[in-house]
């Protein structure tokens, strides 16, 4: 003990060097991690506050009309959608989870619940471990799709706890397919079909489709490698490697550091199918016009071998004419 406390007065300052430097990398942390919160959450109030002035002292906008655009769901549209969340949320509250997982599209299943058993694990479990009440607001309509901001807090009827701190936010939209109705939850809104390619120096791209979600798309890409080497779509040495932009040339930057490379690194002769997400929030008024691929490496062998420099090619896919 004697050794310890000798060791400690010899030592001292640099012990409180240390507390304080551990302190401060955690304020940091902490400081960052909310200012990217709070970006995010800004992001959302200019998208809810555009083209739209909202008094918050005047009655709330109808259910009906879009918080985003002022546009109104025709009566009849607005009561079969609504008919169809109120039959969803009921089947998820009594325990009819097979039934309420046949209410979604198939690309809500395939994307983010791919069978019954992860839809009551991620989902029915998350949210409706107590007996739900709801409300819904329409934030936007796109073609034959709606988009609604659905609330879920306590049955305060069946609890009597009038102050429950249990509510629950998601976005679900309605969309049509084959004379049918589905959803789409968990804040995914749809597909939008692409198939654009393009053919550069013996690759070829093609964009399959893009899935939108409220806070950020993902666009399906297969590319085919016929140069005789081994390519990389991305080495994530530039953050503008990859992006996405709209009609007014805004840029989107991708989020390619989470694809493992062996979906970015494609040999001679392969095919690749890659799923890239980007930080483009879902946006009507912000249509998505193509993709840029800056910084493809054509010897990606020996160029993380140290045997050459980097040859790379850029390949622009424009998925709407400008």
């Amino acid at each position: 003990m004697y050794r310890f406390f000798r060791w400690y007065n010899q030592n001292r300052l640099q012990i409180f060097i240390v507390i304080i430097a551990v302190v401060l990398a955690f304020v940091v942390l902490q400081i960052v991690n909310s200012l990217i919160a709070q970006s995010n959450e800004n992001q959302r109030d200019e998208l809810a506050n555009r083209n739209t002035y909202v008094d918050k002292t005047a009655n709330p906008r109808p259910t009906n009309t879009s918080v985003l655009t002022g546009e109104k769901i025709p009566d009849t549209q607005d009561t079969t959608n609504k008919n169809l969340i109120s039959q969803f949320v009921e089947y998820c509250n009594t325990g009819k989870i097979e039934e309420a997982y046949n209410m979604l599209s198939d690309e809500c299943k395939e994307l983010l619940y791919p069978n019954v058993n992860v839809f009551r694990q991620a989902y029915i479990t998350s949210i409706f471990y107590i007996n739900r009440m709801y409300s819904l607001q329409s934030w936007f309509i796109d073609n034959n799709s709606y988009t609604y901001y659905i609330k879920y807090t306590e049955d305060v009827m069946a609890t009597g706890n009038v102050n429950s701190d249990e509510n629950k936010g998601d976005y679900i939209t309605i969309v049509k397919k084959d004379n049918q109705y589905y959803l789409n939850i968990s804040s995914y809104v749809g597909r939008q079909k692409v198939n654009k390619s393009v053919t550069k120096q013996n690759i070829s791209m093609t964009v399959n489709w893009a899935d939108m979600y409220i806070d950020y798309t993902i666009l399906n890409i297969t590319t085919k490698n016929y140069t005789g080497k081994t390519i990389c779509l991305d080495t994530k040495e530039d953050t503008y490697g990859t992006y996405i932009y709209d009609y007014n040339n805004v840029k989107y930057t991708s989020f390619i550091n989470e694809n493992p490379d062996v979906e970015l690194v494609i040999r001679n002769q392969s095919t690749q199918n890659t799923n890239i997400k980007f930080n483009k929030l879902y946006n009507q008024s912000r249509i998505l016009t193509g993709i840029t691929f800056k910084d493809i490496v054509l010897n990606y062998d020996d160029y993380t071998s140290n045997q050459a420099e980097k040859e790379n090619v850029s390949i622009d896919i424009k998925i709407l004419q400008q």
